[in-house]
């Protein structure tokens, strides 16, 4: 039990890392690199926008063909590309679609008899089958032009649109920092599952196990409650003033450099 806790953190935490934090693929020279990230950034809302106003599955497929191509376009594998997408889905919609399938929850005409007993039965429905499908397939739309976004973009450059398209300075201020500090985090996290498991001698019990584990999920919030004070702190000694500024990209800072 010990070993499967332990294996599983680490690789999610090493899975989450590299799906979110990618910034190879903007380096690369492909189509989407080459786009202005304002314009990628009110592309892929466009995108999205239209793919949750849609309820035809055809038009779905279309967008998420068109998804596809633009990462073969940009160089992004599409083994990558695949199982960044498809690690999101499952674990946020597969909690909403699984119920949604059976006429427990969605009722209509039967489509598969799963369990009867007298006059109860549990079978998966047509409209239940046809309202998961649908949303399976807008979510993985929605979140493969998300994912095109943020890997062929450097996130510096994403907080600069935001800014230039007027969004609020507090809202792109928790976003970034979100962004920064969830990999701090994660680092922490796996030192200390190694501290743990340095001070550990052979198997340990289901019971033991739990015990070990339980200080460490404490000592993070503790953690990310301090590091918060620290933080602000420390920005508002280095002149703070509610506004953000982020680096943009050294191609567009040497052209204006040499500009002026």
């Amino acid at each position: 039990m010990s070993n499967f806790v332990d294996k599983t953190l680490s690789q999610s935490a090493a899975y989450i890392k590299g799906a979110v934090y990618s910034e190879a693929f903007a380096r690369k020279k492909g189509f989407l690199q080459g786009i202005s990230a304002r314009t990628k950034l009110v592309s892929a809302i466009a995108f999205v926008f239209l793919v949750a106003c849609t309820q035809r599955i055809e038009v779905m497929l279309a967008f998420l063909a068109i998804a596809g191509a633009l990462a073969l376009a940009s160089r992004i594998p599409m083994r990558f590309f695949a199982m960044r997408v498809l690690f999101f889905v499952p674990l946020f919609t597969g909690v909403i679609v699984v119920p949604a399938i059976f006429n427990v929850v969605t009722p209509g005409p039967e489509l598969i008899r799963l369990f009867s007993a007298g006059s109860w039965r549990l079978s998966i429905t047509q409209p239940g089958l046809h309202a998961a499908v649908i949303l399976v397939l807008r979510v993985t739309s929605a979140v493969s032009f998300s994912v095109l976004l943020t890997l062929t973009t450097r996130w510096n450059n994403v907080m600069n649109a935001m800014r230039s398209l007027k969004v609020p300075g507090i809202f792109v201020l928790i976003l970034a920092m979100t962004y920064r500090y969830i990999f701090l985090f994660l680092s922490v996290l796996d030192k200390m599952l190694l501290s743990r498991k340095s001070r550990a001698i052979g198997r340990l019990k289901a019971r033991t196990a739990c015990k070990l584990y339980a200080p460490i999920v404490g000592a993070m919030f503790i953690k990310a409650y301090d590091l918060n004070e620290k933080v602000y702190l420390a920005m508002l000694a280095r002149g703070f003033n509610g506004e953000i500024k982020a680096l943009e990209d050294n191609r567009h800072g040497k052209k204006a450099r040499e500009a002026n």
